[in-house]
């Protein structure tokens, strides 16, 4: 019935986007709510999600910020710009992605549904590479 957003690989969906609205916050992306609920795993106002948009050179993943999953009712100013299921962003971004309109946008939760904010198991495989770099042959040879 929603054409967006698409699951295209776990917890990564495909959209456009739909414009920009004084309701949405600055932090926070409108989705459609029927189109969230049925094509979507996004939990409103919990899931936290980075955008990537097509053609255009993005920041490092981890350079990105975070947006807040908010639903867009039928009654909302917004809902005219997320009738199938399109990104609405804060008016605050319009300068930066007004030629972004209509585009394709990556939505990807996946830090926030795997990682939920626990980075310990990724701080002890770093920590374990960083020890293993420093204790490989290689390097006591050069010392």
């Amino acid at each position: 019935m929603y054409p967006y957003p698409r699951e295209i690989l776990a917890d990564t969906y495909l959209s456009k986007l739909g414009g920009f609205n004084e309701e949405i916050g600055k932090k926070e992306i409108g989705i459609n709510s029927k189109a969230i609920e049925l094509n979507t795993s996004l939990i409103v106002d919990e899931t936290r999600v980075k955008l990537s948009f097509m053609d255009r050179r993005n920041k490092p993943y981890f350079l990105r910020g975070f947006f807040k999953v908010v639903a867009v009712e039928e009654y909302s100013s917004a809902y005219d710009l997320t009738k199938f299921g399109e990104v609405v962003l804060g008016e605050e971004h319009k300068e930066k992605y007004m030629r972004d309109v209509n585009k394709a946008v990556l939505i990807n939760a996946v830090e926030s549904f795997r990682l939920d904010g626990d980075y310990s198991s990724m701080k002890k495989a770093i920590q374990s590479m960083k020890d293993w770099i420093w204790k490989s042959e290689s390097l006591r040879k050069r010392n």
